[in-house]
């Protein structure tokens, strides 16, 4: 699998999960989901592009500065025992 699809399945785990947390741990939420329907469906979309972003700036931000090179190129400490 590409590290691209191995970052959106995260990502979309991770917003899945958030989403799930804001929507049970509020009882406020639940009615608004309810009567604001498209305006809930923004919210939600908009969140998970703007953290797409910032995942992917992280990403690219770490290829430019070649941090990805280093993390790859660390031995596994599990392996020296």
């Amino acid at each position: 699998m590409r590290p691209v699809f191995k970052i959106i399945i995260v990502y979309e785990i991770v917003f899945f999960i958030f989403w799930n947390f804001l929507y049970y741990s509020n009882p406020g939420v639940e009615s608004w989901f309810k009567l604001e329907n498209l305006t809930a469906t923004y919210a939600v979309l908009s969140t998970m592009a703007l953290g797409f972003g910032f995942v992917y700036v992280i990403f690219i931000t770490a290829k430019l500065t070649g941090m990805i090179k280093k993390i790859k190129s660390l031995k596994d400490p599990r392996k020296n025992i």
